[in-house]
């Protein structure tokens, strides 16, 4: 290990309980709680490995709670569209019912369907990449950092994966 990241696992060590607590009060889960404090660590070291900060504590907070609201926002995303168990169903009996807005409905989830069922067709990398643009918004030089790759390998695996993407649906 580094001398920043000794200092940082000491840091995490003495201060992990103090973020949990942050974000157990904010999220009122335990799992999410621990997942984002270690989210928190990751992003402290990765800052600190490129510009050292004086108040590691203060700026820990400070990405913790850009998590909280990352969180919330994606939450609030999911919840708007994933489907409920149910949905299927009764968007089936509504199309029998001739409702336009239902088969608009129903088809956007099958759009939906073949565009997952493609995805899951692609390379783990291409779908990390895909992912952490389209999901958690970072950067193509953001993405090569995490995976390891230049901007460019991330440009060509995320454009891979809209090609792919966009010929099943055409197939479809």
């Amino acid at each position: 290990m580094t001398a920043v990241s000794d200092t940082l696992d000491h840091f995490f060590r003495e201060n992990r309980d103090d973020l949990i607590g942050f974000f157990l009060r904010r999220l009122h889960c335990p799992d999410t709680a621990k997942d984002l404090a270690q989210e928190t660590f990751v992003r402290l070291l990765f800052s600190e490995q490129r510009t050292p900060t004086q108040d590691r504590r203060a700026l820990a907070f400070f990405i913790a709670g850009n998590l909280v609201v990352d969180h919330i926002r994606k939450e609030s995303v999911r919840a708007r569209y994933a489907p409920s168990q149910e949905m299927p169903a009764e968007l089936l009996e509504a199309v029998a019912g001739n409702d336009p807005d239902a088969e608009k409905q129903l088809m956007a989830w099958q759009d939906l369907d073949t565009v997952n069922t493609a995805l899951n067709e692609l390379p783990e990398e291409c779908r990390a990449a895909f992912y952490l643009s389209a999901i958690e918004g970072l950067t193509y030089a953001q993405i090569g950092e995490c995976l390891g790759v230049s901007e460019r390998a991330i440009a060509k695996r995320i454009a891979k994966t809209l090609k792919h993407c966009r010929d099943r649906r055409e197939q479809h």
